[in-house]
């Protein structure tokens, strides 16, 4: 190569002659480097492609083992789609306030043991920026797949400020799911989250309370499909409606239906069917002969959930994790020698609705 590339002008070559063998012998060992070097080779290129296939292989089992989930963004709508080698079952997501974690994510979810429709917050949570706590912003929003392989969930608005939007796919069977979770930045956002409603029945009340991650509109509701009442009284947050319904007493069931609707007209539906607590338990006392021991019977239609009581000021409770199964509960009270005086409340699975008793005896031993 170096005397192709050498243009400095002719050299005197020196000449040297060699014999038939010489040169027989050294196209044998020039052939044996040639044989090495393409052993070497083929070596070298059939365990690159042994190694290729092993990536394969690798990526194809894992592909077959969980979906792929890919996000799409589109000036502030968010496009979900998930392929799977089997049925996907769901596919489900929620929005939250800042960044967070998949960790966090699910202890929240852990936290929370009642109903997302009517889930219990504190009214005193702020939503802002600065606390960058894990905030739910509005209700898990999940889509039921019909068999498909690869599905689609479109329209899905990206919420003004910070916020992480979580995923989880569940597939049909036995199969693996899948989480996701990607977090977003945008000054401007699509408010596509509709608003939370919480109801929690105080005796023949309803206490609800509407908020929106943004800015709420306005509330109705109707029982009975009765005529429908509207509400518009937003707390200073702008964020916040609360109003009391009063339930009929006289009837055997209401059924109520609550909507919220925010200011950019997302709306969610609330509708569930209300038995009004009739009075409060009954409580009644009786004794042994020599009063050694006091009975306090409690009872209610609806059934006991809890019942404090008290021997001379020392307080003791009995729960009950199935109120309906336990309409009549009587508990058994050892007395002291001397005076003893019994208190006992009895709480129906709404603990705003107790019935009280007391009364007093002397024990005298023989």
């Amino acid at each position: 190569m170096n005397q192709i590339m050498d243009h400095s002008g002719p050299k005197k070559a020196k000449m040297q002659t060699r014999n038939p063998a010489e040169t027989q012998k050294i196209i044998k060992v020039y052939a044996m480097i040639l044989i090495i070097i393409s052993i070497a080779f083929i070596g070298k290129a059939a365990y690159s492609l042994t190694g290729n296939m092993k990536i394969k292989n690798g990526l194809e089992a894992f592909q077959n083992s969980e979906p792929t989930i890919t996000l799409h963004a589109d000036q502030d709508i968010i496009t979900i789609n998930v392929s799977a080698n089997q049925a996907i079952e769901e596919i489900s997501y929620q929005w939250y306030r800042g960044t967070a974690t998949v960790e966090e994510i699910k202890q929240l979810i852990d936290s929370k043991d009642t109903d997302e429709e009517t889930e219990e917050t504190n009214d005193d949570e702020e939503i802002s920026e600065e606390n960058q706590k894990v905030v739910k912003l509005g209700n898990m929003v999940t889509e039921k797949g019909t068999g498909q392989n690869n599905m689609t969930v479109s329209n899905i608005g990206i919420p003004k400020g910070s916020s992480t939007l979580y995923v989880n796919v569940r597939m049909a069977g036995n199969a693996p799911s899948a989480e996701y979770i990607q977090y977003y930045q945008t000054d401007v956002g699509v408010d596509k989250i509709a608003p939370v409603i919480n109801v929690k029945l105080q005796g023949k009340k309803l206490i609800v309370t509407a908020k929106d991650e943004t800015e709420i509109g306005y509330l109705t509701y109707s029982i009975n499909d009765g005529t429908e009442q509207e509400v518009k009284n937003v707390e200073s947050d702008g964020k916040t409606i609360k109003c009391e319904i009063e339930l009929d007493e006289t009837q055997e069931e209401e059924v109520v239906k609550i909507c919220a609707v925010d200011k950019s007209k997302n709306s969610a539906i609330y509708s569930k069917p209300y038995t009004v607590y009739v009075g409060v338990p009954k409580i009644s006392f009786w004794a042994e002969d020599d009063y050694s021991k006091i009975y306090a019977k409690a009872t209610y239609s609806k059934g006991i959930k809890k019942i404090e009581y008290s021997l001379n000021g020392e307080t003791k409770t009995e729960e009950y994790d199935n109120p309906s199964e336990h309409k009549e509960v009587v508990i058994e009270i050892p007395t002291v020698e001397g005076n003893n005086q019994v208190i006992v409340k009895a709480y129906a699975e709404e603990e705003e609705v107790y019935g009280e008793g007391s009364g007093e005896c002397s024990y005298n031993p023989r």
